[in-house]
């Protein structure tokens, strides 16, 4: 049994059809999943900063008018600092990771989109070659 070359460009174009698939279903919806957690951990981060920036303002007012000692004033400050610190290093970190991430999903996208394309249009004409090929010879 030999193909015709309609039958291999219709094949081919089932398998680009495949390959888009495959390529949305095992990478292309991970990387969405992972883009998507990875920015519910920013919101919770950020969330978690104000939550601590609020409270260590509460108490440094509150030590302020107590009239607490110089020294432990300038400690809950440096405690502030160093908390609220750890946070920006680790909101660099998810922005970066995330805005890389997000480049290589819309480049992804594309050719998800131009794989189903081109595998639609493959099959396609290779149908239309073989129903005009069967009716050719249904006159004959």
């Amino acid at each position: 049994m030999r193909l015709r070359t309609h039958q291999v460009g219709e094949l081919i174009g089932i398998l680009l059809l495949l390959a888009s698939t495959a390529m949305q279903l095992f990478y292309l919806e991970p990387l969405k999943r992972e883009i998507e957690m990875r920015l519910v951990a920013f919101n919770i981060q950020q969330s978690a900063q104000i939550q601590l920036r609020t409270a260590y303002e509460n108490q440094l007012a509150l030590l302020k008018v107590m009239n607490a000692p110089a020294e432990q004033i300038s400690a809950a400050e440096a405690q502030r600092t160093k908390v609220l610190g750890q946070y920006k290093s680790s909101d660099a970190d998810i922005a970066d990771v995330v805005l890389a991430k997000e480049d290589v999903e819309n480049y992804l996208e594309i050719v998800v989109v131009v794989l189903f394309a081109l595998g639609s249009v493959l099959a396609g004409l290779g149908r239309l070659i073989e129903f005009q090929v069967a009716t050719r010879l249904q006159r004959e």
